[in-house]
């Protein structure tokens, strides 16, 4: 995709691959969602499960819809503002997001680098996707 940020992505990869074969499988999502399973939302050390990535998920997508200047830092500023108000910690409130924005329960970064490197109308695109399965 002409559109997506090589640099960003080259960044996130610099400390995370060792040998250039690796690259494929760590960025593929970029370029289309891949199919994964809601089993992705449980994360026992972000607190997180399906119901709880739902009601996140639901409450998440507003927000993102309506912030006005897009980029990682604004989106990491979005969620760690809802997560305070909500009473959460900030890695409960990342998990279902970075699994709905990637697909993936392993990135070569976290959920706010993905969310700036796809931009605003897929992320917000591939986190409603998310939320279907989620029911």
């Amino acid at each position: 995709n002409p559109a997506t940020d090589t640099a960003a992505i080259a960044a996130l990869l610099q400390a995370r691959c060792e040998r250039l074969t690796e690259i494929p499988e760590k960025v593929d999502f970029f370029q289309a969602l891949p199919e994964y399973d809601i089993d992705l939302f449980t994360n026992k050390k972000s607190k997180c499960n399906p119901e709880v990535a739902k009601n996140i998920l639901s409450m998440v997508i507003p927000m993102l819809e309506n912030l006005q200047d897009w980029s990682g830092e604004m989106v990491h500023g979005c969620l760690s503002g809802l997560a305070e108000v909500m009473e959460m910690k900030p890695a409960t409130m990342m998990w279902p997001v970075r699994i709905a924005a990637a697909g993936k329960s392993v990135t070569p970064g976290g959920a706010t680098d993905i969310c700036g490197i796809l931009g605003q109308k897929e992320t917000v695109h591939r986190l409603k996707i998310g939320l279907e399965k989620l029911g």
